[in-house]
């Protein structure tokens, strides 16, 4: 059962620096670092990712994998389904993922995953870090998605300790089922949560922008795409738009 266990601090710079740290020092797999603040957290591309004390399930689960490294790319994929399946515990609305790990409710973001790993000696590890936002009322700044809150999106007051607990559990039972079969059984999950194969999207990655189609999820987890002439190639990482109909019309 991943969360024990669990280390809960007031403030930090980020939980999955504080993982890091826990790692070298022979934290054990499934231990959980929350916070209630964090003072540099960030997302992927090193894009900053700010709370409010108390607001925000702040979480990073520590992980010692016996799959082949060829498979951690479907654990972003994973942890997003994991907060999928919790928020639906709490909410009468539709969730939906849109790779590699955002989780979406009514086109507004409700939280941010960023999963990091490496090597320690002979050891391979993994640090799967998830913020989601629980009893935000109003967000202030500019955000590429806009997003939203559990408090927001229910119109009720959400347990930031539930919402972990609904987390961790999805999470454990779904790392549990990968550690046994690897990515191949719960890629079909995630591609009918996601309701975006086939869509035109625009993928920006480090060549740039480029307007493609979206047509189906990798059993390694990349998203596998076709140009304009049909070919198709895996993208690995990037940034994903998907494209309105009238925005189709007007590329």
């Amino acid at each position: 059962m991943l969360g024990t266990p669990r280390i809960h601090l007031e403030t930090v710079a980020s939980t999955n620096r504080e993982a890091r740290d826990r790692i070298r020092t022979g934290a054990p797999e499934g231990t959980l670092i929350t916070a209630e603040h964090q003072t540099e957290g960030r997302g992927r591309f090193d894009r900053r990712w700010e709370d409010a004390a108390g607001q925000s399930l702040l979480a990073s689960y520590i992980l010692y994998p016996v799959r082949g490294a060829e498979e951690w790319g479907g654990l972003p994929l994973l942890a997003g389904l994991a907060v999928k399946r919790a928020a639906e515990t709490f909410l009468n609305a539709d969730v939906l993922l849109k790779w590699p790990n955002d989780v979406l409710i009514a086109g507004k973001k409700l939280c941010g995953i960023l999963v990091e790993s490496g090597r320690l000696g002979d050891r391979g590890w993994v640090v799967v870090g998830i913020g989601v936002n629980v009893r935000q009322r109003e967000f202030t700044g500019s955000y590429r998605t806009p997003p939203t809150s559990l408090l927001l999106e229910s119109g009720r007051p959400v347990d930031v300790d539930e919402v972990q607990s609904a987390v961790t559990r999805e999470l454990s039972t779904l790392y549990g089922l990968w550690t046994d079969k690897g990515n191949a059984w719960f890629c079909p999950e995630w591609t009918r949560c996601a309701g975006m194969f086939p869509a035109d999207i625009v993928l920006e990655d480090e060549t740039g922008k480029r307007q493609l189609r979206a047509v189906d999820l990798g059993r390694d987890g990349s998203l596998i795409v076709e140009n304009e002439h049909g070919e198709r190639t895996s993208v690995f990482a990037g940034d994903v738009s998907i494209l309105s109909a009238n925005e189709e019309n007007n590329a």
